[in-house]
C-alpha cells in the first residue's frame, strides 16, 4: 500500500518511451533537452529519463510553459498521484478558466513533462506484450491500448510545479459578483468568454465564526475498518459477477456488517454505502484483491516505518483513484460510471481549501457553489437536477475528515472546515506532521479473551498485528476484539508465531497478561504448528520401517513423517540408485483395486506395486496391522475388535460397500458384513423345533396354505423341511390322517 518509489516511475518513463515512434521522439527530446546532436534511439531515452530527475532542466523548461499547463502539473503535484486519466485533467484545465481543455495535456506531453500509460503501471495488474507503438499523440488519443486514456507524471516533475499560482478564489471572504470576463489568451474571437477561476459568477458567501475548537480526527477509522474487510475476506472471499458487482449474499455480507457500514464514534456527515466504499479503498491500496472473480485478502494496512503520515498518504492518493464509488451515488454496482467527474471534483475541493489563509475556515457550501459554476460537468445545462444534489458536505466531513485531511468547526450556520496538518503537507502546504502515539500500552487482555484497545495508543503497524491474532467486534474509542483458535490459527499462516502475539500483548497491555490466556494461545498455537508445509518435495514411500532406516542409515537427507514415509525437499539430494522405482500415481484418478479378499471374507493382502498412499490411511480404521508375506505383499484382518473400533468412529455398512467395491472389485464379503454390522440387529434366537420332511415343494406348499396346518407350522426352513414345535405334532397328525397322509416317526 506504501507510495511506489520514484526509481519505480522512471522503470516505466523508459518502457513508454521505448514504446514511441523515432520521430514522435526526436520531437520531445526537441521539447525538453533542445539537443544539438542527433543521439542514437536508445541514448535520447536515457538522456530524457535523467533530465526528469534533474531539478535545474525541470524549473527551465517548467518556465518555459503556459500558465495553464505549470497549474496543471501543480494540481498533479498536490494531488501525489502521479497517473490521471486524461478526461480528468481537462477537466481541471477547464475549471481554471482554460477555453481549450486539451491542449495544456497535449502541450505537456510534446513537453516530454507527461507520457501516455501504455501499460501497466506500478501496483496495478501487469498487462502482457510490448505496448503498442506510438506515433503521435492525436493517434495514441484515437486508440490508446490497454493502458486506456491515462497519462502519468514522474513525481519529480509535478513536484516541481507546486507553487504554481492556480488562479482560485479565497472562498473563506466574501467574492464580486461580475457580469462579464475578458476572452482568455487563444481563444477564438468569437467563443463566448470563460469566468476566471479566481472571479466566480455567483457564489453564496455567509461568514463563519465559532469560538469551539476545531475538531480533528485520529486517521485510524480507515485503518480499522480496512482491518476488519480483510478479516472479512479472509474468512470467506466475495464473489463478484461479470459485471463488476457483487452476488447478492456477498452484497449483503458488506452492505449489512455492522463494523463496515456503523457510523464513527466522531461521526459528522452519513456517507452512502460505507461498506462499498471501503472495499472500493481496499482494492486500491491493495488490501484485497481480486483473483478469478473473487476479492481475496491482499497486504494490511501497514506503512514503512510504521509512520501514520505515509500511511494516511497512501490512501489519500488511492482516494483520488476511487471510481466505483462516489458521495452523491454511493456504491455504483462495480461499473464506474462514463467520465467519472469526482476525482478532479475532490482535487479541487482540497485545492480551495489549500487557497484559503491558514487557519481560516471555508464552508462546505461555499465549495459546493464554486465547483458547481466551474466544473465542466455540472456545468452542464443538460445535466439532471438530481445530479446538483450537495456531495462536497459528505466528502470533506465524512471521508477527509477521517483521513486527517481537514478539521471541522461549527457555528450557528452549520459546519467549516480547513485543511488540517496532514492536508497541507499533503497538499505541499508544510512539512511532514508527527503523528506519534504517546501511549505505547494501549491494551488490556481480559481472562474472557476479549482485548480492549484504547484508540488514542494505536498505530498502524499495531492494528495490523492486532488484526492477525484477533477479531475486531468494536471501532468505538475503545476497540475490543476477541482472541480464539481460528484467530490464532490465522496469524499463524500469516507469518506470526505465539512468541510474536504474545510480545504484542505484552508490549502494548497496560496490565500483564492473565496467564490463562498465556497456555490457550500457547495450545492453540502447537495445534497449529504441528502442520508442515511443504509448497513442493518428493514423497518416499517404503515397503517396511526397516527400510526406511536402512535409507536414512545410508545417508539420506530426508525427514520422516511416519514409519515408512519421508520427505525430501530437493530431488538433488536423492541417490536414485539406492531406491526402487515404481510409477508416479495421479490421486486425481479413481483408487485402483489392489487388495484381494481371502476366502474367510477377513484376509486382506495388498498389493504394493499397486497401492497407493490412500490406502495406507484407509484400512488401519477398519483392520489390524499389517503382516509381510513371502512375496512382499501385506496382510490385513478384519477382526471382532477392529470393526467394533471402526463402528464407534462412524464407519457404517454402506461406506465399507463402496470401499469393497472401489479396492477390491468385489461387494462386502458377508462376514465382514457380519463382524461390522450383525449387532445392529435383533439377537438370534436358540429354539427346539421338530423338522418335518414332505415329498415335494407342492405339498410344503399346500401345507403352508392350508389354514388347517399352516397355524401348527412354527417356520419353513427349507422347499421341503418345515418346522414344528413338540406340543403341535398331535394336532398336525391329526390334520395330515384327515387328508389322507400318513406322519411317519
Amino acid at each position: 500500500m506504501a507510495v511506489p518509489e520514484a526509481s519505480t516511475w522512471f522503470t516505466l518513463l523508459r518502457r513508454t518511451l521505448a514504446a514511441y515512434d523515432e520521430p514522435l521522439l526526436r520531437l520531445v527530446v526537441g521539447r525538453l533537452l533542445k539537443p544539438r546532436n542527433q543521439w542514437p534511439v536508445d541514448e535520447l531515452i536515457e538522456r530524457i529519463a535523467a533530465a526528469a530527475a534533474n531539478p535545474a532542466v525541470l524549473d527551465r523548461r517548467l518556465q518555459e510553459l503556459e500558465p495553464a499547463c505549470r497549474q496543471l502539473l501543480a494540481l498533479i503535484g498536490h494531488s501525489r498521484q502521479p497517473v490521471w486519466e486524461v478526461g480528468n485533467l481537462v477537466e481541471l484545465a477547464l475549471a481554471l478558466g482554460n477555453v481549450d481543455g486539451l491542449k495544456p495535456v497535449f502541450t505537456l506531453l510534446e513537453a516530454g513533462l507527461l507520457f501516455p500509460t501504455l501499460g501497466a503501471e506500478p501496483g496495478g495488474p501487469a498487462v502482457e506484450g510490448t505496448p503498442p507503438k506510438v506515433k503521435t499523440f492525436e493517434q495514441w488519443l484515437g486508440f490508446p491500448g490497454p493502458g486506456g486514456l491515462t497519462v502519468f507524471a514522474p513525481p519529480l516533475v509535478a513536484g516541481r510545479a507546486i507553487g504554481e499560482k492556480l488562479g482560485l478564489p479565497d472562498l473563506s471572504k466574501p467574492l464580486p459578483v461580475i457580469e462579464s470576463s475578458p476572452i482568455a489568451d487563444g481563444a477564438p474571437a468569437d467563443a463566448p468568454p470563460p469566468a476566471p477561476a479566481n472571479e466566480p459568477v455567483s457564489i453564496p458567501y455567509s461568514p463563519f465564526s465559532s469560538l469551539q475548537p476545531a475538531l480533528e480526527a485520529d486517521g485510524l477509522e480507515w485503518l480499522l475498518r480496512l482491518a476488519v474487510l480483510w478479516q472479512q475476506v479472509s474468512s470467506a472471499p466475495l464473489r463478484r459477477t461479470q459485471q463488476g458487482g457483487f452476488f447478492k449474499r456477498d452484497a449483503e455480507r458488506l452492505g449489512q456488517d455492522p463494523l463496515l457500514n456503523g457510523p464513527p464514534a466522531d461521526r459528522q456527515a452519513d456517507v452512502p454505502d460505507l461498506g462499498f466504499f471501503v472495499e472500493a479503498l481496499a482494492e486500491r491500496a491493495n488490501v484485497v484483491t481480486v483473483v478469478d472473480g473473487e476479492v481475496r485478502p491482499g497486504t494490511l494496512p501497514i506503512s514503512r516505518n510504521d509512520v501514520l503520515a505515509e500511511t494516511l498518504e497512501a490512501l489519500y492518493v488511492e482516494l483520488l483513484r476511487v471510481r466505483a464509488w462516489n458521495p452523491l451515488d454511493g456504491w455504483r454496482g462495480g461499473e464506474a460510471p462514463p467520465g467519472n467527474p469526482f476525482p478532479s471534483a475532490y482535487l479541487l475541493a482540497l485545492s480551495l481549501l489549500a487557497n484559503a489563509p491558514e487557519g481560516e475556515f471555508v464552508r462546505p457550501s461555499t465549495i459546493q457553489a464554486w465547483i458547481t459554476e466551474r466544473h465542466p460537468y455540472w456545468k452542464n445545462e443538460a445535466m439532471r437536477p438530481s445530479r446538483h444534489q450537495p456531495w462536497v458536505e459528505t466528502f470533506l466531513l465524512g471521508i477527509a475528515y477521517h483521513l486527517r485531511l481537514v478539521q471541522i468547526a461549527r457555528d450557528a450556520e452549520g459546519p467549516g472546515v480547513r485543511l488540517a496538518p496532514v492536508g497541507r503537507w499533503l497538499m505541499g502546504l508544510g512539512e511532514a506532521p508527527s503523528l506519534d502515539t504517546p501511549y505505547p500500552r494501549t491494551l488490556l487482555v481480559q481472562p474472557n479473551l476479549e482485548v480492549i484497545a484504547y484508540r488514542q495508543g494505536l498505530s498502524a503497524s499495531l492494528i495490523t498485528r492486532l488484526t492477525r491474532c484477533a477479531g475486531w467486534k468494536n471501532l468505538g474509542a475503545a476497540c475490543t476484539l476477541q482472541l480464539g483458535p481460528e484467530t490464532v490459527y490465522r496469524a499463524l499462516e500469516t507469518g506470526e508465531t505465539f512468541e510474536s502475539i504474545r510480545l504484542t500483548l505484552e508490549q502494548h497491555s497496560t496490565r500483564p497478561v492473565p496467564p490463562a490466556v498465556l497456555d490457550l494461545l500457547r495450545t492453540w498455537a502447537d495445534k497449529r504448528e504441528r502442520i508442515t508445509v511443504y509448497p513442493s518435495a518428493i514423497l518416499l514411500e517404503f515397503a517396511s520401517p526397516e527400510d526406511l532406516d536402512a535409507a536414512m542409515a545410508r545417508g539420506l537427507s530426508a525427514v520422516r513423517i511416519s514409519d515408512r514415509l519421508a520427505v525430501v525437499i530437493s530431488e538433488e539430494a536423492i541417490d536414485f540408485r539406492h531406491f526402487r522405482l515404481t510409477g508416479t500415481r495421479d490421486y486425481g484418478l479413481p483408487p485402483d483395486q489392489c487388495v484381494t479378499v481371502g476366502a474367510d471374507g477377513v484376509t486382506l493382502t495388498v498389493d504394493v506395486a499397486r497401492s497407493d498412499l490412500l490406502l495406507e490411511t484407509e484400512l488401519p480404521r477398519f483392520a489390524e496391522p499389517p503382516k509381510p508375506s513371502s512375496d512382499g505383499r501385506r496382510v490385513y484382518r478384519l477382526t471382532p475388535a477392529s470393526l467394533a473400533a471402526a463402528r464407534a468412529n462412524g464407519l457404517t455398512v454402506p461406506t465399507l460397500e463402496s470401499w469393497f467395491q472401489q479396492r477390491s472389485g468385489q461387494p462386502l464379503p458377508p462376514a465382514a458384513r457380519l463382524l461390522l454390522g450383525g449387532a445392529q440387529g435383533p439377537p438370534p434366537r436358540l429354539q427346539q423345533h421338530l423338522v418335518l420332511h414332505v415329498a415335494s415343494e407342492e405339498i410344503a406348499d399346500g401345507l403352508m396354505q392350508w389354514t388347517e396346518t399352516c397355524i401348527l407350522i412354527a417356520e419353513r426352513l427349507g422347499p421341503t423341511a418345515l418346522a414344528v414345535t413338540e406340543a403341535n405334532v398331535a394336532k398336525l397328525r391329526e390334520r395330515l390322517h384327515e387328508a389322507g397322509i400318513e406322519l411317519v416317526g
